[in-house]
């Protein structure tokens, strides 16, 4: 547009000479025309760079900071899968705890040497603590195969916020925290730790599928 405000110039004047006062009014008003129509285009043009300055400035602030966001994800996905491991290894801890309780007789219990023989609260335990491990242990019990495997599903699912994609991730977590059980526990965890386990794969792997849902598992939660 300015090209042709030049060219409208040239013309203008090299016929000033021939053409009537009324033509050459007209030319210079188009000159004045297309110079301002010029004058605007370039103003609009510096507004946009304007523009992208005042968003360039925003990208600047914490709000929009990739790496802050991306370290924020981070830090919230390890604190989940921490949280994990350390609660199957507590809940797989109590359930061993119980199992050697529940395992020990009347013989045992009135050995001197009880305390060097079995660890923990073993240790200590009375013909009713005995009665009542049996029966937590039990397949209808608290801390049976069953009920322990849906508190493990049901806080993996709190945890990973509902969302299956992040089911491998959870369950990763909780192989973890069974390692690291059996590393406290300093050999092969008993049978029902191993029962439980497995349960809790398959229940992990169901939901994963969405054969089941968090409800299915929720029912144990609070005992």
């Amino acid at each position: 547009m300015a090209d042709m405000a030049v060219n409208n110039n040239v013309n203008a004047y090299a016929t000033t000479a021939t053409k009537p006062a009324t033509e050459n009014t007209a030319a210079n008003t188009t000159a004045k025309t297309e110079a301002a129509d010029s004058k605007n285009d370039k103003n609009s043009a510096e507004g946009v760079v304007y523009e992208k300055s005042d968003e360039k400035v925003a990208k600047g602030n914490k709000l929009y900071n990739r790496d802050a966001i991306v370290g924020k994800l981070k830090a919230d996905q390890e604190a989940r899968i921490a949280s994990m491991q350390s609660l199957v290894e507590s809940l797989l801890g109590k359930q061993r705890n119980l199992f050697d309780i529940a395992g020990l007789s009347d013989k045992e219990l009135g050995s001197m040497n009880l305390a060097k023989t079995f660890r923990g609260a073993a240790a200590m335990a009375s013909p009713e603590d005995i009665a009542n491990a049996k029966q937590s242990i039990s397949e209808d019990g608290y801390w049976g195969v069953n009920q322990t495997s849906d508190r493990l599903v049901s806080m993996a699912i709190a945890l990973s916020g509902g969302d299956t994609a992040k089911a491998d991730e959870m369950m990763a977590a909780i192989e973890k925290g069974y390692e690291k059980a059996t590393k406290a526990w300093g050999e092969k965890l008993p049978q029902i730790c191993q029962d439980t386990m497995d349960a809790t794969r398959q229940k992990m792997d169901d939901w994963k599928k969405g054969v089941t849902t968090a409800e299915d598992y929720n029912k144990y939660l609070h005992g």
